[in-house]
């Protein structure tokens, strides 16, 4: 509960809608042709993190429409997922009602909020914790913590992800990557040269990091990885790695070959990339917080 007046205590679970998971929410192209049963890169590095999930009871809070509980069952784990959304549940149950029974018997998916489990204390061996924590105010994610210290044994593993970077968004963008594209588009102006990429909408130059509806309502805040592992290490976890990290290229982001060249120029100049992804330039210019940590 809050003890500032006015001060929202959440984002209401009706903000995340059948629009949300199945238009916007990372991942929703490959949910949408399979069901869950196929995952792009970010659910693949997910699961490598949290390793070996045969026997384990695995824990997948904010689970969306159910990819990691499905890819966890796959893995021989058992698998729950929880989110407190509705839409999000009812979708889940959906895609977990679609796949084979011998894997559907070792998923569940139900309505739970991470701050108040209904779980015995130490039940699961590996947690995942994607692209939540963004989402919480901070008295929350403290009571989350709290509550998933209490509910996985000791020894288990947090596999966390969180997205933007708070320090490539309030520093590295406002005081470098926005200028590159202030440039490129004056640029363009005075040769008089237009196509698909130079535009406001694909080099943004507002001061503010661009962010869609969703995220506007939805990022309440943002971590950069300093911040983020105080808060894990104060409720009874060990860090064991932080990791910044972009997710692989896509080949080929324009039919166009001329336009993919002018990307990677680009993208070249306004985050460093591929050098950025290397430290020490990763922990500012990399857009993705990866953090394994171990329950003490």
């Amino acid at each position: 509960m809050t003890t500032n007046p006015g001060v929202p205590e959440r984002v209401e679970p009706d903000v995340y809608t059948d629009d949300y998971y199945l238009t916007n929410c990372h991942g929703y192209e490959d949910f949408v042709m399979s069901g869950g049963r196929k995952v792009g890169p970010r659910f693949i590095k997910a699961l490598s993190l949290a390793g070996e999930l045969r026997g384990k009871r695995v824990l997948d809070v904010g689970c969306g429409r159910g990819e990691l509980v499905i890819q966890s069952a796959m893995r021989g784990a058992e698998a729950w997922g929880i989110d407190y959304a509705q839409a999000a549940v009812d979708i889940a149950v959906g895609a977990l009602s679609s796949v084979d029974v011998a894997i559907r018997e070792h998923t569940h998916a139900e309505q739970m909020d991470v701050k108040a489990l209904r779980f015995d204390d130490g039940f699961f061996d590996v947690v995942f914790m994607m692209d939540v924590v963004e989402h919480l105010y901070p008295q929350e994610l403290a009571q989350a913590f709290a509550e998933l210290r209490r509910t996985i044994r000791p020894g288990g593993l947090l596999v966390m992800h969180t997205s933007p970077n708070k320090v490539f968004e309030e520093k590295i963008y406002p005081n470098y990557s926005r200028r590159i594209n202030q440039a490129a588009l004056w640029m363009s102006r005075k040769l008089k040269y237009s196509d698909g990429l130079f535009n406001e909408t694909m080099l943004p130059t507002d001061r503010e990091f661009p962010h869609d509806t969703f995220e506007r309502e939805m990022h309440i805040n943002e971590q950069s990885a300093p911040r983020l592992q105080s808060e894990v290490e104060r409720h009874g976890f060990a860090v064991r790695d932080v990791e910044f990290w972009e997710p692989p290229a896509r080949s080929g982001y324009f039919s166009s070959r001329r336009l993919n060249i002018e990307l990677g120029v680009l993208d070249f100049l306004r985050f460093l990339r591929p050098l950025s992804a290397h430290p020490p330039l990763n922990r500012f210019f990399c857009n993705h917080i990866w953090m394994t940590a171990v329950r003490l």
